[in-house]
Order: C-alpha cells, then structure tokens, then sequence
C-alpha cells in the first residue's frame, strides 16, 4: 500500500460550483489538493451521512469539471450526477486506502466515522483551526456543537491530521490532553496565498474608485464578528475628526455571511463613515491583488485565525501588514508585519495614523520584504506527499482512541 491509492473527498468544492459563491481560504485548499492529486486520487462526495465514491472516469469527470469551471458547470452536474451516483458504491474494500477530507465537511458525524471503518480506510483530516473552540462567543451555538464534534471524530478516529501552523497544531494537542485523547500523526504544511506579482497595476486600477492622491488602507476577510471591524470603524471615526478631508480611506474586501448584520449595523450607526469607508463584497482576484498593491497596508485586527492567508498575499506582494498579534501571524509572518493589542486602540490608531503617509516602521517592513520566504504548494505537497507515504507504509494496529470518551 503507498499514497499513490488515495480517496479525496471533493464534496465542498462541488457545493461550490452549485452556489457560485466566491472562494474562501478553504476553498483554495480544496482546490489545491484537486489540482495535486486528481490523477492518482478517486472523487468522494458525502452529504450528511450519505457517501459515494466515484469509479476512476467518474473521478476524472468530477476533477475535469471542478478545475476547469465553466459557465455551464450547473448543467454538466445536472446531466452527470444521475447516472454516476447510481453506479458509485457507498462502501469500498479499501484495503488501507488513505482518504483526505481538506475540508471540514460532516467528519463530526458518527456515520462518516462508520463509513471510513466499514470501507477499511486510512482516514486524513485538515483542521484549518479550532476557532469556534478557543473562541466560541465569536460563533453561534450551532458552529460550537459541530466543530467541537470534527475535533473529537478527528481524535478519535482519525489515522492523521494536516494543520497549516505549529499555532493550530498547539491548539489541538492542548485540546487532546485536556480531554485525555491521544494525537494522531500531524503534518504542519503552511499555505500558500493567491499569487498577486504576476502582473503589473495601473493606477488607476490601484485607486479603485478613490482619488488616487488620497492614502488608502486595505482589509481582506468575511464580513462578521470575527474579524473585528468595528474596531476599525472606531478608529476611522477619530481619523475624520484629525484630517478631515485628507483622511485616509479604507477599503474591505469580504463576502456577507450570516453574521454580517451586526457588523453592518455598527458601520451605519456612523453615517460619515460611508465617505472614506466603502466595502467591495464582490471583487475577484485580479482586483484584490491591485488593491493590495496600492494600500499603504493591509489591516488584519481579526480576534482569531487559524493561519491568515491575506497576511501572506501582502508580503509576497511587498505590502506592509498591521495585524493582531496572535500565534499564527507571528508565525507566518516571518517577523515583517506590525503586530499590535486590538484592546490598545491608540495603538492601531497611531500605526495607521503613520502609516498614512510616511513612516520608519512602514519603511522596515519594506527593506525586510527582500528576505520573505513565500510558501508554495509545491513545498506544501512536497511535505504531505513524504508524510503520507510514512502514513501508508505503516502498519495498521486498532485505533485504542476510539475507546476514548469525553
């Protein structure tokens, strides 16, 4: 048995392709691992309890449309998704086989976990973060109850599990011994961000609708609690009163989620906002990446994050970053960013005040900006693909973890 036998489940990328929502970091993921091992990989697809594993032309079909998306794509799923689900077996003889779920789809229910058992699979899992976990008012009740369940089916039942930072690592061992449950093998593999340095930005396409003499700053992330937007807006309201018409701008990127109302109610409970703050839920990659590039830097005061991949994006591009300082931009920002207490304000305020214009600490990140080793899948993959193949060749012995109850 050797990784070259491995089961992807590739279920919320087609969700994806359905809704024609925009892609999220973990949809990148998703996309990745696609890309990677579509050629040695067969297509599994579950919803709440029910799987299907797709034949090696089904699979083929499956990767062909996800990667190669089209305006069409609904309709090709429609005619194909009759006839190949029909003819795709639920359970498998895996023999060992190794299945990856890059997502966090369904493996906090005891079905998936039956169906990796029954099927004699190796099961991987990536945990981009225990978010909900370590910071659960900034979830609802229902995001708690089921990523608390991820957490404990990956532990329990799990023969590995990717992470994206020795942060998030941390995080689980800490949750693990808490609970008395042992650690499966890990792989920390960092991520790699969108890559913006491809092509040159005019002007024009930097401003994006602002006066290109105006400063602006740049905020990238899903509009809700979690990334502590209105922080920022406290801050702006003050930077109206100190410039006035030279204020800086600031732009966020994001799409709506069902926590963006109260985020949007605290933006217009400060109406002058709206002439120096604007939100851009639909812009895509080249125009996030001429935006990147013109901000006097990106903003990230987001309360949590299992690894940060904006952060990234700004340094292979060569703009500064103000951020939290939590774990995982200390680790994946390699020392460059300005890290800073979102409870000291002031401190954010007086950053952004500098920044604006010129500024010493803006400068250093530039000059370091030169030695930013940027991470690539191909470094990702050269790590997964070494550490599966120690999965595989290893020898199988009963999961004691399963006997594990917390």
């Amino acid at each position: 048995m050797t990784a070259q036998d491995i089961l992807l489940d590739t279920t919320r990328l087609v969700s994806r392709a359905w809704t024609k929502r925009r892609s999220t970091g973990i949809d990148r993921v998703c996309e990745a691992y696609a890309r990677h091992f579509h050629t040695r990989a067969r297509a599994v697809v579950q919803h709440r309890g029910m799987v299907k594993v797709f034949n090696r032309r089904d699979s083929d079909a499956v990767f062909d449309m996800l990667l190669q998306p089209s305006s069409g794509i609904r309709s090709k799923l429609v005619r194909f998704s009759p006839l190949a689900l029909t003819r795709s077996p639920s359970r498998i003889p895996g023999d060992g086989m190794i299945y990856i779920n890059p997502s966090h789809t369904d493996f906090d229910l005891p079905t998936h976990h039956q169906w990796v058992e029954k099927s004699n699979l190796r099961s991987v899992y990536f945990l981009h973060d225990l978010i909900p976990l370590t910071h659960p008012r900034l979830s609802s009740a229902h995001a708690v109850r089921r990523h608390l369940g991820r957490v404990r089916g990956l532990l329990r039942h799990g023969s590995g599990a990717i992470v994206n930072t020795s942060a998030t690592q941390a995080q689980l061992a800490k949750f693990a011994e808490k609970r008395g449950l042992d650690l499966p093998p890990i792989a920390v593999a960092p991520l790699a961000g969108a890559d913006f340095t491809n092509r040159p930005y005019s002007q024009t396409e930097k401003a994006q609708r602002f006066e290109a003499h105006k400063p602006y700053f740049l905020c990238i992330g899903t509009i809700e609690r979690r990334k502590n937007y209105e922080l920022l807006f406290r801050v702006w309201d003050e930077l109206i009163d100190a410039f006035g018409d030279s204020c800086p701008r600031l732009v966020i990127v994001g799409q709506d989620s069902p926590q963006s109302a109260p985020v949007m109610e605290a933006y217009r409970s400060r109406p002058r906002l709206a002439k120096v703050v604007r939100f851009d839920t639909a812009a895509n990659d080249s125009q996030i990446g001429a935006l990147l590039a013109g901000s006097r830097a990106l903003l990230m005061p987001t309360h949590a994050e299992g690894y940060g991949l904006p952060v990234v994006e700004a340094l292979q591009l060569g703009t500064p970053v103000i951020a939290n300082d939590i774990p995982s931009f200390q680790e994946i920002g390699q020392g460059i960013p300005l890290l800073l207490d979102v409870a000291d304000e002031t401190a954010w305020k007086r950053a952004i005040c500098r920044f604006a214009f010129s500024d010493s600490e803006r400068d250093r990140q530039l000059n370091m900006m030169e030695h930013f080793i940027a991470p690539t899948w191909q470094n990702h993959f050269a790590i997964i693909d070494s550490w599966l193949e120690g999965l595989a060749s290893a020898e199988r012995v009963p999961n004691e973890r399963l006997q594990v109850e917390c």
